[in-house]
């Protein structure tokens, strides 16, 4: 019996803590709505998000030992699982785009709260004293199996949610990464590797609860019990809840017209320039004389020292626009705008090495890099040495 309290005590701290933490950062996420200039989107989304998770929480309260919950609502929380994968997709959708806004398409992605609905309406429909087994309903056996198959199949539907919003986000992260080399020449803050560890780690707790839970109805016990119940609840809403009241999309507005904007290979087929330059109306000719002027001004004004440097600061510095920019890098020098920047830089740096006795601090913030780590590992990278080496063996 005392283990019994004591599980208890830590599930129900646990389902207070997670909605005491999610309602703070709702309320968090209601006020950015105010400070925060359009696009908005990865706002609204954590939104729903929280919403979601307040909603759970306030089910397990509402239906525990403690409460005793309206029996007509018992069971429809159960609807809007699903919305956790598609709010957590809009919010990954909505960093990792120049412009986020929602489109008609959008709607299919209602699809599995409405395959949710469908899946539990058996039991749904049922008078709420029925459904919560208050009072023995007129219920056959048959129907009694149809419920039983429509909630396997809501776990189902949940899986398979699991499986397409976590691949969807998991690609367009990926993506991302490419797309940011594409606009700036410092990646730093700009990458979302904390987005992919909260990806991972929603993903993982998810799948641990749906074991959790088919364990449970084949008789095992909860592996989810005690202090580990307090944990997997409060740990979704708080790593969610520090940097949803904070992340802002790091793409700037003007990067969409020269950004993929679904995952793509890395490579275009041979002889095809990717679809984005599609309609820029560049020659082959035209390519070649904006290459060279690229290289001209780029080196005549040493235009790489620049810290900030971006794909638009660069275009306008060299007088075209940054669709035409980013053509003649990737299909004339095939390289992204970070590596020929970089590259520009590692250059500068090996002749300062050389000819100077700096440090290779000071070198590497001449060169135009914001932290000695990104200098040493685009040096290697580059020189297959260290800046040190690299002195040490080409210095007379």
């Amino acid at each position: 019996m005392m283990e019994i309290r004591e599980s208890l005590y830590w599930e129900h701290l646990g389902v207070a803590g997670a909605l005491a933490v999610s309602v703070f950062v709702l309320l968090g996420l209601l006020l950015r709505l105010h400070d925060t200039d359009p696009p908005r989107m990865h706002i609204w989304a954590m939104i729903a998000f929280f919403t979601v998770n307040i909603c759970d929480g306030l089910n397990s309260f509402a239906y525990s030992d403690m409460f005793d919950g309206p029996a007509a609502l018992y069971r429809w929380n159960d609807v809007i699982i699903p919305g956790f994968m598609v709010a957590l997709y809009f919010y990954v959708r909505a960093l990792t785009s120049a412009t986020p806004r929602l489109i008609p398409a959008d709607l299919v992605h209602l699809m599995p709260l409405f395959a949710g609905f469908v899946c539990l309406a058996p039991a749904l429909i049922l008078p709420g004293d029925v459904r919560r087994g208050m009072v023995a309903g007129d219920v056959s056996e048959s129907y009694k199996a149809l419920i039983n198959t429509g909630e396997t199949a809501f776990w189902i539907v949940w899986v398979v949610t699991l499986i397409v919003y976590g691949t969807l986000c998991i690609r367009r992260l990926t993506q991302h990464k490419r797309n940011i080399k594409d606009v700036f020449s410092d990646l730093e803050g700009k990458t979302l590797r904390w987005l992919d560890a909260l990806v991972a780690t929603i993903l993982i707790i998810a799948l641990i609860v749906i074991v959790d839970e088919v364990r449970q109805l084949m008789g095992y016990l909860s592996i989810r019990d005690g202090i580990w119940s307090l944990l997997f609840d409060v740990i979704l809403p708080v790593s969610f809840g520090i940097f949803a009241l904070r992340a802002n999309p790091p793409l700037p507005d003007w990067s969409e017209q020269v950004l993929a904007n679904e995952p793509a290979p890395d490579k275009p087929a041979p002889g095809s320039p990717p679809s984005r330059y599609a309609r820029s109306g560049l020659q082959p000719e035209d390519i070649d004389r904006l290459a060279d002027r690229l290289g001209r001004r780029v080196a005549d004004g040493q235009l790489w020292r620049d810290h900030g440097l971006n794909l638009r600061s660069l275009a306008s510095a060299i007088a075209i626009p940054p669709i035409h920019l980013s053509e003649v890098l990737n299909t004339r020098l095939g390289m992204s705008f970070y590596d020929y920047v970089n590259q520009c830089r590692i250059r500068d740096a090996c002749e300062l090495l050389i000819q100077t006795d700096a440090s290779i601090i000071e070198i590497s913030e001449t060169v135009g890099f914001n932290a000695k780590s990104t200098f040493n590992t685009s040096f290697k990278k580059v020189t297959d040495q260290t800046p040190s080496q690299w002195r040490t063996t080409h210095k007379p």
